[in-house]
């Protein structure tokens, strides 16, 4: 089974909502993945396997490399970590970390492992998910990898569990570093550490390809009526709230932990470590449609650089210290 090392428990921990809030997301939650068939049978992974060409593309153009010849590390695999999958299948040399456990095979030792580090509510969820939709998700990632001559692999001595802000890996170790939608759900107090320890992985020409949910975006305040899915169902369903309720009325909560970073603050954190060699917004007109007049008026605090962030790729260097404390490349003054 994955590595366990000490450290606290997940970043991510949800927010403190009622039980019956909780319960109201869990079942809308599992009526988005039964609508789409499941996490990713929908698509066929697409989206998994158009990220990882996405970071071949960007490592060969930065560094030069390509993934066969890089040692790549990701930060935040997930409870279904597929993008390890899909790496592993490749022959890539990929490890990972996260801070919960993941439900890989339903064994008693695995769901008492998830109940001591995740707690309760996520290990149920985990559970309901892994019975009601994995296998046919399983199906469509199998078809996706045939598709390109790939049979599944996964070392799971690759994958550890821990808090990625307590993690000690080799100075310089690393060619590429990865993360999807992770960094939001992590304190700014221990982001401003994994930033710091991810630059100190890479190698002076290594590449950090960064990519969290920016909380400004229609769909950075995680409430599932807004989310990616929700905004891919037509006709659209029916919501509560308001577009960018997050920012604006505030009336319902997530059920998950969210540092509320916006783009700003990521340039300025990731700045103290990286240099900033490029930003890429996944879908950059995503939530135009509701940006009417009302909204516009209600949001005037908020640029169009902020409000149609939502998932943003930051494309970076390390700024790596000399042995003077300069950053490396720099003349004494």
């Amino acid at each position: 089974m994955p590595s366990r090392r000490s450290g606290k428990l997940s970043p991510s921990v949800a927010a403190g909502l009622p039980l019956g809030r909780k319960l109201e997301e869990a079942a809308r939650l599992f009526g988005q993945y039964r609508s789409s068939g499941g996490g990713g049978s929908a698509n066929d992974f697409a989206a998994a396997f158009d990220e990882i060409d996405e970071y071949a593309a960007l490592l060969c153009e930065h560094t030069g490399l390509g993934l066969h010849e890089a040692k790549v590390f990701e930060v935040g695999f997930g409870a279904r970590p597929y993008r390890q999958i899909i790496l592993q299948s490749m022959g890539v040399d990929v490890s990972g970390v996260d801070a919960e456990h993941p439900l890989l095979r339903l064994r008693p030792s695995a769901v008492a492992e998830m109940l001591r580090r995740n707690g309760i509510e996520r290990t149920v969820k985990s559970l309901m998910r892994h019975l009601l939709f994995d296998r046919a998700d399983a199906r469509a990632l199998d078809r996706g990898l045939q598709a390109r001559g790939l049979e599944r692999r996964l070392q799971l001595s690759r994958l550890t569990v821990a808090d990625v802000g307590e993690l000690t890996l080799p100075d310089r170790s690393l060619d590429l570093v990865f993360s999807e939608d992770v960094l939001e759900h992590i304190r700014p107090r221990t982001l401003e550490s994994v930033l710091e320890r991810v630059a100190r992985w890479l190698r002076p020409n290594g590449l950090a390809l960064l990519r969290p949910n920016i909380f400004t975006g229609i769909v950075g305040g995680h409430l599932l009526e807004w989310s990616r899915a929700s905004m891919r169902v037509n006709p659209a369903p029916q919501r509560r709230s308001e577009p960018w309720e997050h920012l604006r009325r505030r009336r319902f909560e997530a059920n998950t932990y969210l540092n509320e970073l916006t783009r700003a603050d990521y340039r300025r954190l990731l700045a103290r470590h990286f240099e900033i060699l490029e930003e890429r917004v996944a879908q950059p007109g995503l939530g135009r449609e509701h940006y009417g007049e009302r909204a516009r008026a209600a949001l005037s605090a908020w640029s169009e650089d902020e409000l149609f962030s939502n998932q943003t790729l930051f494309v970076l260097r390390p700024r790596h210290l000399g042995p003077a404390g300069r950053r490396l490349g720099e003349s004494a003054s």
